[in-house]
């Protein structure tokens, strides 16, 4: 029976009906039960508050169901409950698609909302993301896995690409995409459409154009691949970077073999080129040698010309039809001996032994005999 007890002289009621001997708790070791009674005696006069339970009156009898204070609790548990799921706090950074009752409703932006009762919202990153496809380890979206894309270029040679999408959520389309393609719409979209982008643009070009010549290009066009199937989908690209096409082992020897060649090619053009140079210059010393002989054998005529905007005075020799002495003359060696000599003076290190010359300018010095 609901809260039945033996009532009599030596019966105490309590609250809620329950009869406890107050002597129990003076009992050796009885300290826990006696924290337990009080507990118990505390829930069930909580419940016989809030009428789930009725009190006894003295004679032990069960008072009338409170059935005002029942409803009362029933109705302020269901209040808390409303307030408590329709109270939402959205994140900086996110969106909150709330769903009542299966069905997706607009996206709440970052804050305090309010939404109807029994709402569940889940939220949705706004920010940058990014997913790489690399070979390397740790890194990307599937670490310590090889998700590099292998691609086939116009010659039919083969390479492995590493590269990384940047993208977000396009906001106002947010329970669109929420409906559609879920919260994994990285894997489910971006993903598959990065790697069929880059396949399809890499068959356009040689593989070695693509990843020397053709690299700039070639990531603009599988950039507007991407933009042209996830944009409709309700994703926003940001950019593509092309980070790296890794050639097979073949083809690369052969790319090195030929980049060798063109480096000697050039090399040997540099050689080429300094050498005509050095010539060009020979030959410009050997005419200014043979004018300056003309002039001081036959004369010349100073006049006055313009150089790279500046004016220069230059001696123009005679035409050799006025001079019969077109070789060097002992005069002229003469004059560059004494040029010689004083430059040796104004040396500031010399160590040099002058020797007399005769009219041939032949060296005056006695060597003994013997």
């Amino acid at each position: 029976m609901d809260g039945e007890s033996d009532s009599g002289p030596s019966a105490r009621p309590t609250v809620g009906g329950v009869i406890r001997d107050p002597r129990s708790a003076q009992r050796p070791g009885s300290r826990a039960r006696a924290v337990a009674f009080r507990v118990a005696d505390a829930v069930a006069a909580a419940l016989t508050a809030a009428g789930f339970r009725r009190r006894r009156t003295a004679s032990g009898e069960l008072e009338p169901r409170a059935w005002g204070r029942l409803a009362t609790v029933f109705a302020t548990l269901l209040a808390v409950l409303a307030a408590w799921t329709s109270l939402h706090v959205v994140s900086p950074g996110t969106v909150g698609i709330p769903v009542t009752l299966g069905h997706p409703t607009k996206a709440l932006r970052a804050g305090l909302h309010i939404t109807w009762p029994f709402t569940s919202v889940s939220t949705m990153t706004s920010r940058t993301q990014n997913y790489s496809m690399t070979s390397h380890p740790n890194e990307g979206a599937r670490a310590n896995t090889d998700d590099s894309v292998s691609v086939l270029g116009s010659d039919g040679s083969s390479a492995n690409v590493n590269a990384t999408v940047l993208f977000r959520l396009d906001t106002t389309r947010a329970t669109e995409v929420y409906r559609t393609l879920g919260t994994g719409y990285a894997n489910a979209v971006v993903r598959p459409h990065a790697r069929a982008c880059i396949r399809s643009q890499f068959t356009r070009d040689s593989t070695v154009a693509a990843a020397t010549t053709e690299w700039q290009q070639l990531q603009a066009r599988v950039a507007a691949c991407m933009k042209d199937k996830i944009e409709p989908q309700g994703l926003i690209l940001e950019d593509f970077q092309l980070r790296e096409v890794a050639l097979g082992g073949q083809l690369q020897n052969a790319v090195n073999s030929k980049v060798a060649s063109q480096q000697n090619l050039e090399q040997q053009q540099f050689e080429r080129a300094t050498a005509q140079q050095l010539a060009d210059i020979t030959r410009i010393q050997a005419l200014a040698t043979a004018d300056s002989q003309q002039i001081l054998a036959c004369g010349g005529q100073a006049s006055t010309k313009v150089r790279n905007g500046q004016p220069v005075q230059t001696v123009t020799p005679n035409a050799l039809t006025a001079c019969s002495q077109t070789q060097l003359t002992p005069q002229y060696l003469q004059f560059s001996y004494i040029q010689a000599l004083k430059q040796l003076v104004n040396s500031p290190n010399n160590s040099t032994i002058i020797l007399p010359f005769d009219k041939n300018l032949t060296p005056l010095i006695n060597t003994p005999s013997r």
